[in-house]
């Protein structure tokens, strides 16, 4: 697949949805039962969160069985509980997968695995959640990209499966696919990881490390070169806490709450005041040198957790900005409403999605297929709704 590809079949399916979209009513306002979360998670077209106990609620695309409620593969407009499965301590939603951390360290996936990104040794699709091997106990976090994921373990190693084309995988080959995690080479202390489109990230005793694919610079080595194995950011060698490997552009999150992004940025995705080109390297984003608490970047824009506030730049051509307007922007905008008490982003495609210090959560943006989660068809939402959790 060419990169061209990769970055025309996200449009490419609203432009399909546009042509086939039905009108679907939504439920009454005086119906409406909320809930609260106390996690949550965005890939695709889809998103997750998991409630206060401790059950999986998914809504959204399913034509992979992304969602994991079984044969039913229709797409959900609001919150589906996952089947069977309990004490969920972690959600990862990728593109077209879905991981979770059961307690005890247990690691489940479902949805499409052409590419073996489920990790259960095949390449069958998995519409409820099953097992990833060798993962029954001591994975701390997990994180799904586009055909690929990665889990971080208490030892502080890294393990990837899924799609190796350009080196995601990161143990020192490319052209494979893994249908079983693989240790990736030389990191022993991480502390967090991150896998994106084609390419990972990882944190690592303070440092910040990508491997992957680089086309736009999003290792951040100031090269443009794949590397098969994990190398060193430029520069961020100390106070790294956070490293999020997007759409082919990544950003830190460092000590103090300063944020910086470098990669692939026509539309202002970086957030430096300029769009069209690329940095090879992380850049200061404007205006958020302190008080930064949360990141996510993904198809062509990214937002933050600033001081309680959600902020977001890059395109918004699908309201995913959350500001109620569709023009792209190149400098961190605010998003309508979030002002106070935000503390966590997670997005996707063309949705943005916060979680509240109250455990509300709202979603904003495309929701050709349910995935702002508020029981309606509508295709654009153009400022945050609460999911109806």
């Amino acid at each position: 697949m060419t990169v061209l590809l990769r970055r025309l079949a996200p449009l490419l399916s609203i432009v399909l949805l546009l042509g086939v979209q039905v009108a679907i009513g939504a439920t009454p306002a005086s119906a409406v039962s909320y809930g609260t979360a106390t996690k949550i998670s965005a890939g695709g077209y889809q998103a997750c969160a998991i409630t206060p106990s401790h059950h999986l609620k998914c809504w959204g695309d399913n034509d992979y069985g992304q969602l994991g409620i079984g044969s039913d593969l229709s797409d959900q407009l609001k919150p589906v509980t996952v089947p069977n499965l309990d004490n969920v301590m972690h959600v990862s939603v990728g593109d077209y997968n879905t991981c979770a951390i059961l307690k005890g360290g247990k690691l489940k996936c479902w949805g499409y695995n052409d590419y073996g990104a489920v990790g259960d040794g095949t390449t069958h699709e998995r519409h409820l959640p099953t097992q990833v091997n060798g993962l029954t106990s001591g994975v701390k976090s997990v994180s799904v990209g586009e055909y690929h994921a990665c889990a971080l373990l208490t030892s502080g190693k890294v393990k990837c499966w899924g799609d190796n084309s350009d080196g995601a995988v990161g143990v020192g080959t490319s052209g494979d696919v893994y249908k079983s995690p693989k240790v990736v080479d030389n990191i022993k202390q991480a502390t967090q990881v991150s896998a994106g489109y084609y390419y990972s990230c990882a944190t690592v005793n303070g440092h910040a490390k990508c491997w992957g694919y680089n086309g736009d610079g999003e290792l951040g080595d100031k090269s443009v070169q794949d590397k098969y194995s994990p190398v060193q950011v430029f520069g961020l060698t100390s106070g790294v806490k956070q490293v999020i490997a997007g759409y082919y552009t990544t950003c830190a999150l460092l000590k103090g709450g300063k944020l910086k992004c470098w990669g692939y940025n026509y539309y202002g995705e970086v957030g430096t005041g300029v769009s069209g080109n690329e940095y090879h390297r992380p850049v200061q984003v404007v205006g958020m040198t302190s008080g930064v608490s949360a990141v996510d970047t993904d198809y062509y824009f990214t937002c933050a957790a600033q001081n309680g506030h959600a902020k977001c730049w890059g395109d918004d051509q699908y309201n995913q900005l959350g500001d109620g307007a569709t023009d792209p922007r190149d400098v961190p905008r605010q998003v309508s409403g979030l002002t106070s008490g935000v503390t966590d982003v997670d997005i996707s495609f063309y949705t943005g999605c916060a979680l509240l210090k109250s455990g509300a959560e709202k979603c904003w943006g495309w929701n050709g297929e349910g995935e702002v989660g508020i029981d309606s068809g509508n295709d654009q939402i153009p400022t945050p709704k609460r999911v109806h959790l």
